[in-house]
């Protein structure tokens, strides 16, 4: 996910990691591609834990200042950035054992920043396990009051404020669904920045970017140093997974050997070998476009679809309460009872009977939103767990070549 999302830095937690297998990983051959700094949760190591995670492709990893505040529960990083310039990010995982823990860490980190020598963070991420407001958790309330007021406070101390939320005031979104029944929903995870940092970021998004291999939703920004120079998107590349496809490599073959026969000919200004090899590759392209598309665009599209209608379930248009459109029904019921969304089969959805009859699946309209939502997560999840599949393949196969004997 750091390469697939181009992610320069990444607040991970629940990383169940101590400190010899972060060693292990940071001295691996992926050294080259992951760097990690741990703070693992010192009574229990295998579980819950933060990290800071940077890719070397995209971020300075030399000379990082690293603070561990709370082990296992709050790290500080300060990165070189662009110039002189630092970027400093504080990853916090919030206990979640009970709301005087939750608020008892927010005082903590308030004292530390007021008795040492802090620098104020740029960004402030994590998992908080708390929401500021009712609407962050679906069904609405409120946290517990006395922890709000102490995450407030320290926001104040750092003058920090949500971004997600400030670039989407009236949006509902969601980055965790409980395994409760019914499911809740709720907006923990979230990216906290001042004004001033602000104004350099944009796409503030909750994509489901982390697949099947986290039950959180990613929270992400770009961030970029108002005086850098604009960088381009950079030149096409034919994806790896085609160099499997037998079609599209027999294209790029016969395509070859019309080159080997223009060579034989006589050359002019119109017809040579540079003018065929300049066509050649650019059929190609246009080629490799229209076969990725064709092989993989479905299952993008539909994708794309459970998307739009989880949005649509979420932010609904019309009066809170009314019946779901014909639209969503299908969706639905196609999930529910036959299956047929792409990847998913009826036996991998949970089942939810009716309270009167053991027997009678509930109809889609009767089900809360948060149910609705989670039938439509759990195929995009799926989605995601396969294109990521073939990411990883790719990524695998283009290191092995990149480094053939290690």
């Amino acid at each position: 996910m750091l390469w697939d999302e181009s992610i320069g830095v990444m607040v991970l937690t629940e990383t169940h990691l101590n400190g010899s297998q972060a060693n292990e990983i940071n001295d691996s051959f992926m050294k080259d591609r992951v760097k990690i700094f741990n703070s693992p949760y010192p009574d229990n190591p295998a579980a819950k834990g933060v990290a800071i995670v940077l890719n070397p492709q995209k971020t300075n990893i030399k000379g990082v200042g690293i603070h561990y505040l709370i082990p296992g529960k709050a790290i500080l990083a300060v990165l070189p950035w662009h110039g002189k310039k630092t970027l400093t990010v504080l990853g916090v995982y919030a206990p979640t054992e009970s709301p005087r823990e939750n608020k008892e860490f927010w005082d903590k980190l308030s004292h530390m920043w007021m008795t040492i020598d802090l620098p104020v963070p740029d960004f402030m991420a994590g998992d908080f396990n708390l929401v500021e407001e009712a609407t962050d958790r679906y069904p609405h309330r409120n946290d517990d009051a006395e922890a709000r007021a102490a995450l407030a406070r320290f926001k104040r101390l750092m003058g920090l404020q949500d971004g997600w939320r400030k670039a989407n005031p009236d949006d509902k979104a969601y980055t965790y669904a409980s395994t409760h029944n019914p499911p809740t929903l709720s907006r923990i995870d979230r990216i906290y920045t001042p004004d001033k940092q602000f104004k350099n970021c944009r796409n503030w998004e909750i994509s489901d970017a982390a697949g099947g291999i986290s039950d959180h939703r990613l929270v992400s920004v770009l961030v970029s140093d108002p005086g850098s120079p604009y960088v381009g998107l950079g030149r096409y590349s034919i994806p790896l997974s085609l160099l499997r496809d037998k079609d599209f490599v027999d294209y790029a073959i016969a395509g070859g050997n019309e080159i080997g026969e223009v060579h034989k000919k006589t050359r002019t200004a119109e017809e040579n070998v540079q003018v065929a090899f300049k066509r050649y590759k650019d059929d190609l392209v246009n080629s490799a476009q229209k076969r990725a598309s064709k092989l993989f665009g479905t299952l993008e599209n539909k994708k794309r679809k459970l998307q739009s209608t989880r949005e649509t379930l979420l932010n609904p248009g019309q009066a809170e309460g009314a019946a779901p459109n014909d639209e969503e029904n299908e969706m639905a019921q196609s999930l529910r009872a036959t299956g047929e969304s792409p990847g998913i089969q009826a036996e991998d959805l949970p089942d939810i009977e009716d309270q009167g009859n053991e027997d009678s699946p509930v109809h889609y309209s009767r089900l809360s939103t948060p149910e609705k939502a989670a039938i439509v997560q759990d195929a995009i999840n799926h989605i995601e767990f396969q294109q990521r599949q073939r990411r990883m393949l790719e990524s695998c196969e283009e290191l092995h070549r990149a480094r053939p004997y290690d």
